[in-house]
C-alpha cells in the first residue's frame, strides 16, 4: 500500500515539474540557511574552545581592584599585586605555577625594518601559564629576570615581519632605541578570541621592561597575574586561598573590600560560550523563517492540486478507495516534496559551509545536526503543510466531485 501511494505521489509530482521545483525551492533555501547558521555557530564555538585551550582553562587571573565612585563601580584601579605577591602564591596547595605580565606597546626595529608590537614583561614561568612553546633558541632564566638582562623571545609574526628568511637568534633589535638580543622564538599560535594576532608578541624579563621601556611609580607591581591550578575542579578552592593570602599580605581588615580581583578562566569560558550559543540560536531562528515561507508554499500547491484533481478524487472514491487512502496520497506528496527539498538544501548548506571555511581558513565541522535538522524539517513541514489539503481531499463528496468541471 505504501509503495503504491509513493509511486502515485511521484507520478503526480513529475506531471508538474516546474511547479514542484519552485515549491521545493523554499524548503531548499530554508534548510540550507539553517544548516549554514548551525555550521557557523559550531565553528564559533570551536574557535572559542581552541583559543581557550591554547591559553589553558585551569587559570586564575588576578588584576587590580575596581574603582568605586559615588557608589558606582568603575574600571580598574592602580596596580595592587606585587611581584613578591605572585611569588608567594606559588607555594599554595594545588598551584602548579604562577606568573605575571607588565605590558607595553613599542615599535620594534631591525635594520631598515620596523613593526608595531606588544611587549610583555614577565617571568620564565609564563611559558607554562600561556601554553607557549619555544620554536628555536631558549627562554630567559630567573637569573636574567633578577639582573634585568636585555633579552627577548619573539613570536612568529615578529620573526616574519622583521627578519624574513634570516635566523633571528643572536640578532640585536631595538625597542624604543634600546638594544635587545633575541635569544629565542615562540611556536606559532594563531589568532586569539577577538581576532587579535597572538604571535605579534615579544617576551622580556619584567625587570628589564620596567627599567628600559616603561617606567612606573610602582615598578614592582604587575598589570595582570596568573595562577595555574593543577586540576580544573580545584579552581574554586585555590581562588579562595589566593584571596585569603593576598588579603593577609595587603593587611586588609575585615569588612574592607579587596584591592584586587580574582577571576576564574572557567567562568570566563562559560560566559563567552553562552554568548556564542545564544548568537547561534538567534541566527538559526532567523534563518528558519524561510522554512515557514516554504511550508506555506507547499500547502498552497497541495490545495491547488486538490482543486485540480477533484474529479480524480471523486472517481477513486466511487471505485471504493477508502478515505485514509486519499488522505495518505496527498500527505505523502507533501512529505515527499518536503523531504527532497530538505535533502537538497542540506547538501547545499554543507557544501557552502565548507567553501566558506576554505575562504576564511577556518575548520568548519560537518555536524550530525545537519542531518537531524533536514529529516525533522522534512517530516514536520511535510505533515504540517499537507495535512489541511489531505483532509480537504478526504472529505470531498464523491458525487459532487464527479460533477466538478
Amino acid at each position: 500500500m505504501i509503495g503504491q501511494i509513493l509511486k502515485e505521489a511521484w507520478i503526480s509530482m513529475t506531471a508538474y515539474k516546474m511547479r514542484t521545483f519552485l515549491t521545493m525551492l523554499g524548503i531548499m533555501i530554508g534548510v540550507a540557511a539553517v544548516v549554514l547558521m548551525v555550521a557557523a555557530g559550531q565553528t564559533v564555538q570551536n574557535e572559542i574552545t581552541k583559543t581557550f585551550d591554547s591559553m589553558g582553562t585551569n587559570l586564575i587571573i588576578i588584576g587590580p581592584g575596581e574603582t568605586v565612585s559615588g557608589g558606582v563601580r568603575g574600571g580598574r584601579g592602580r596596580p595592587s599585586v606585587s611581584f613578591d605577591d605572585v611569588e608567594s602564591l606559588r607555594s599554595l596547595k594545588d598551584v602548579e605555577t604562577a606568573s605575571y605580565i607588565v605590558n607595553t606597546a613599542v615599535q620594534a626595529v631591525y635594520g631598515s625594518n620596523n613593526y608595531g608590537v606588544s611587549v610583555a614583561g614577565t617571568t620564565p614561568e609564563y611559558l607554562a601559564i600561556g601554553n607557549w612553546e619555544i620554536e628555536d633558541g631558549t627562554m630567559f632564566t630567573d637569573r636574567d629576570l633578577k639582573s634585568g638582562k636585555p633579552y627577548i623571545v619573539i613570536g612568529q609574526t615578529v620573526v616574519n615581519e622583521l627578519f624574513g628568511m634570516q635566523d633571528p637568534i643572536g640578532k640585536t633589535m631595538r625597542l624604543r632605541g634600546q638594544p635587545f638580543t633575541v635569544i629565542g622564538t615562540l611556536k606559532e599560535k594563531g589568532d586569539g578570541l577577538m581576532g587579535d594576532d597572538q604571535d605579534n608578541i615579544i617576551l622580556t624579563p619584567a625587570t628589564t621592561l620596567r627599567q628600559r621601556l616603561r617606567g612606573s611609580p610602582r615598578p614592582n607591581y604587575t598589570d595582570v597575574a596568573f595562577v595555574k591550578v593543577t586540576e580544573e575542579d580545584k579552581m574554586e578552592s585555590v581562588a579562595n586561598r589566593i584571596e585569603y593570602q593576598l588579603r593577609a599580605r595587603h593587611r586588609l581588615k575585615d569588612g574592607t573590600d579587596n584591592d584586587f580581583t580574582v577571576r576564574l578562566m572557567t567562568e570566563m569560558v562559560e560566559k563567552v560560550r553562552s554568548v556564542g550559543l545564544i548568537l547561534s540560536l538567534l541566527l538559526a531562528a532567523i534563518a528558519s523563517i524561510s522554512l515557514i515561507v516554504g511550508s506555506i508554499g507547499i500547502m498552497n500547491m497541495m490545495l491547488v492540486s486538490v482543486t485540480e484533481r477533484t474529479r480524480e478524487i471523486g472517481t477513486r472514491k466511487a471505485l471504493g478507495a477508502p478515505n485514509k487512502w486519499i488522505m495518505f496520497q496527498f500527505l505523502s506528496e507533501s512529505i515527499l516534496i518536503s523531504f527532497m527539498g530538505s535533502f537538497i538544501g542540506m547538501i547545499i548548506g554543507v557544501v557552502l559551509s565548507q567553501i566558506g571555511g576554505t575562504i576564511f581558513e577556518k575548520d568548519v565541522p560537518i555536524s550530525i545536526w545537519s542531518v537531524i535538522i533536514s529529516i525533522s524539517v522534512a517530516v514536520i513541514v511535510g505533515v504540517a503543510s499537507g495535512l489541511m489539503p489531505a483532509i480537504k481531499a478526504m472529505k470531498l463528496d464523491p458525487i459532487e466531485a464527479l460533477r466538478y468541471q
